[in-house]
């Protein structure tokens, strides 16, 4: 079984305009055009059995309607949808406790697309909220190619953050910090309400299989998460990566699906 921890999709009538602005701000080609059904086109081609589907509310009034997209996945089988909140937005606990009573498992923060530093204390009560109705918190980690430094996101920050906060789950993407690797090798310690997924670290950048290993060596393989980036990235391109560092079997059946499945309780 393989699940993708981390993907995006985008309602029919918004998708072709999504995907050329965030392509053009970021100089990256796609590899389809962000409609729900191209990601169960590249699943079925990928051999991906479920995608968490990750979607960003980059200001408070887009809360209601991102969330109400995500809440409509819930209707596909295949599909595991996050929400998001505006940090520090008037709404922002009310909507995590209406997107859990939908069956949300989890939301997504963006540092950069959403204009905070992970350690802002304007966040905090978010993060207690997931940590009280159990839901996970996934972070976009480290640089971003649409963006410029300095990054509000890196390894250093996101490591003293599970200390912070040991009562919430945190998912930091990118192999925690994209492009940072080296910084994540040196930063992250071992926590268990901590998880990096695999996502983007074979296409712009290309993470070296030395600090890789390394990487998973402090944080434990059983917290390390399957994920691609689509559209931006393939599952091709994480999987032969993960295949190059000499895992065992079982380490990469842990990768590729338990982890996901012990933590989202599939």
């Amino acid at each position: 079984m393989l699940i993708d921890f981390h993907s995006h999709a985008f309602p029919d009538t918004l998708a072709e305009r999504a995907i050329a602005s965030l392509s053009q701000g970021g100089g990256i080609s796609p590899y389809a055009k962000g409609k729900v059904s191209d990601l169960i086109e590249i699943m079925d081609e990928d051999g991906v059995d479920k995608s968490v589907v990750l979607s960003i509310a980059t200001k408070p009034s887009q809360e209601t309607n991102v969330n109400n997209f995500a809440i409509s996945l819930l209707e596909n089988p295949r599909l595991i949808p996050f929400g998001s909140v505006y940090p520090g937005s008037e709404t922002s606990l009310s909507e995590i406790e209406r997107l859990k009573m939908a069956g949300i498992k989890g939301i997504k923060f963006h540092p950069e697309y959403q204009c905070f530093d992970v350690m802002d204390e304007k966040v905090f009560p978010a993060y207690e909220k997931c940590a009280e109705l159990g839901m996970v918190v996934l972070f976009h980690a480290g640089g971003d190619v649409a963006f410029k430094p300095p990054f509000h996101s890196d390894p250093e920050r996101l490591n003293s953050l599970c200390d912070m906060f040991p009562k919430t789950t945190f998912v930091f993407a990118h192999m925690g910090g994209y492009d940072m690797w080296e910084d994540a090798a040196e930063k992250y310690k071992r926590h268990d309400n901590m998880y990096l997924d695999t996502s983007i670290i074979n296409t712009v950048a290309i993470i070296d299989n030395s600090v890789a290993k390394q990487i998973i060596s402090n944080v434990g393989i059983d917290h390390i998460l399957f994920g691609s980036d689509m559209p931006w990235a393939r599952a091709n391109h994480s999987r032969n990566k993960l295949l190059e560092l000499g895992l065992s079997d079982e380490d990469l059946r842990l990768i590729f699906s338990e982890n996901a499945k012990q933590l989202l309780s599939l």
